[in-house]
């Protein structure tokens, strides 16, 4: 790679940084309406430019003198966008997981712009980026839907599918106009937006995509939970030793005969969002695996900035290991938490319990 094209790949992954900075700052709810129109802008203005930087090595218009500036600016505004739009979902999907898994997300997305910048994959045209814009669009139509409808069904995952071609055709009939190269725009065009929303539909399909616009905030494993009179919560646990200083709820359960279990959880669901959830228990069974222990539904209503409040609770267990998750109606996971119920061995001791306001 010369001086020049590292120069380029390093401004263009100082504009995708700060792209993501920015709306690490600037993002708060999904629902919001400026966030969604902002965003909305974004994938529009990003077309624009995308269809642009296809058409200008082919034949390069004359530009009025005041934008002049456009062809030399045009890569990186469009990669500060995507980075923008990227961030977002990094944001909205995995906010529920690992803080590991935004890490990893941010530096695939990095390597692979960093990747469209060698010459050897210049040489192919901008496979990379007709492939980021495709998966941002779905991204964006996967949870707009939800949103604006009110609830989660696998038919709106495939309309957001669907709603994608229509900008993507759009800019793929540009790049052929301007070109005139059939074949070129379905190397360049076609197969890496194609190929994004198939594997976007397999991972769908296989419920590998979290289910935007719901995300869990908080779940935790207690001995009792209760709401006040005001609508806040009490749970109970066993107060953690002092080298456990961060717990707020019990990993390992010690539980007496005919004790519950109790499960709470927040779950954020938007304004306008009425729907239903379940609260699945599974038991890991030796020499099978994890296995079905019942579950609970349970109607959600969105709008709450603290989130939607809830609980479950487990009376007929057995000592184990055990995990509890948080599905949407069709079973696609929101969360979960994994703990051990094991016999107290002295029931007759008396435990010190802690109480938490949540």
């Amino acid at each position: 790679m010369s001086g020049t094209d590292k120069s380029s790949a390093w401004k263009h992954l100082a504009f995708f940084t700060a792209g993501f900075v920015f709306d690490a700052f600037m993002v708060r709810r999904i629902d919001e309406a400026p966030i969604l129109i902002q965003q909305g802008l974004y994938l529009c203005v990003s077309g624009v430019l995308l269809a642009t930087l296809v058409a200008w090595p082919h034949r390069t218009p004359q530009l009025p003198r005041m934008l002049g500036w456009l062809p030399r600016w045009a890569a990186p505004v469009l990669h500060f966008m995507l980075g923008t739009l990227l961030n977002a979902y990094a944001l909205f999907y995995v906010k529920s997981g690992s803080g590991l898994i935004s890490v990893l997300f941010l530096v695939v997305i990095s390597a692979l712009l960093l990747v469209n910048e060698l010459p050897s994959v210049r040489r192919l045209g901008p496979v990379v980026l007709y492939g980021l814009y495709s998966f941002c669009l779905t991204s964006y139509f996967a949870y707009l839907y939800p949103v604006l409808i009110g609830r989660i069904r696998w038919w709106m995952f495939v309309l957001a599918v669907a709603t994608s071609a229509v900008p993507l055709t759009l800019v793929g009939r540009f790049h052929h106009k301007r070109t005139g190269d059939r074949r070129q725009v379905v190397r360049h065009a076609l197969v890496p937006a194609l190929g994004v929303q198939v594997a976007l539909l397999v991972l769908y399909g296989f419920r590998l995509i979290p289910p935007v616009p719901l995300s869990l905030m908080e779940i935790g494993i207690y001995h009792d939970v209760t709401r006040d009179s005001d609508g806040s919560y009490r749970v109970t646990y066993d107060e953690p030793p002092w080298y456990r200083f961060w717990a707020t709820d019990e990993s390992d359960f010690r539980a007496r005969s005919g004790e519950r279990v109790y499960c709470f959880f927040r779950v954020f669901a938007p304004r306008g969002f009425r729907d239903e959830i379940r609260v699945a228990w599974l038991y890991r069974q030796p020499g099978r695996g994890w296995v079905p222990a019942g579950d609970v539904p349970i109607a959600v209503t969105g709008g709450r900035e603290g989130g939607f409040a809830g609980y479950a609770y487990k009376q007929n267990w057995r000592p184990g290991d055990w995990r509890v998750t948080v599905e949407t109606f069709d079973g696609r996971e929101i969360g979960r938490r994994s703990f051990t119920m094991r016999n107290e061995v002295q029931p007759s001791e008396a435990r010190t319990m802690k109480v938490d306001r949540r």
